[in-house]
């Protein structure tokens, strides 16, 4: 059963907040249905959001002024993070995981950030993804819902996202952004810098560190 009313509602709460607005970048699977104005027929687990690192502080600050910060869910807070580098922060609202993860441009690149829980994934574990020349301009779109302003990916972006995790959820969210059409140029453009991402873990585990050397 789908429970994507509520996930809109609290998109929407959240970039109508005069602390957060036009700060976050709304990611993943919630997008296509956003965009199209669809209704979602799946559960969706969690919202992933981006926000540029220097507006991490901010995010912050409003959780814990509506009592939605937690020290354990705080990436700077984890034991095994020494340096204290920021990888994103998850609160829960009404029930929803949502995720905030920093990104940077550096030398024309986006450089972002976040973290894999055991209990999501399996791993603990901080990781890092650089996307080489790309703007986050290129990758990203502007929509109004209920006069609300809201950044998120654009298809194309969430189209070769998703076909690179290729789920049974993906596969759906591929179908709806396809029913509703993207621009081919532009997806062949992303495509071909994003099949060089980076991707560098840095687990927990000291034993899983050895491997990944």
């Amino acid at each position: 059963m789908s429970n994507y009313s509520k996930i809109k509602d609290i998109i929407l709460k959240l970039n109508s907040e005069e602390l957060l607005k036009e700060k976050l970048y709304i990611v993943g699977g919630t997008v296509p249905y956003l965009i199209s104005n669809t209704m979602s027929n799946r559960e969706h687990s969690d919202i992933d959001i981006i926000v540029a690192a220097n507006d991490m502080n901010v995010v912050r600050e409003y959780l814990k002024n509506n009592n939605l910060y937690i020290k354990d869910f705080d990436s700077i807070m984890f034991d095994y993070n020494k340096n204290k580098i920021d990888y994103g922060i998850d609160c829960i609202i009404d029930g929803i995981t949502v995720n905030f993860a920093p990104f940077e441009i550096v030398d024309n690149n986006i450089i972002q950030k976040n973290f894999l829980s055991k209990q999501s994934s399996g791993i603990n574990a901080l990781v890092t993804v650089t996307l080489n020349n790309v703007k986050i301009e290129d990758c990203t779109t502007t929509i109004i819902i209920d006069q609300v302003k809201i950044k998120t990916y654009n298809l194309e972006m969430v189209r070769i996202m998703k076909e690179k995790s290729n789920k049974p959820k993906d596969v759906v969210d591929i179908e709806v952004i396809d029913e509703y059409g993207y621009d081919e140029k532009k997806y062949n453009d992303l495509k071909i810098k994003t099949n060089n991402m980076k991707f560098k873990i840095f687990p927990k585990s000291k034993l899983l560190r050895l491997f990944m050397k």
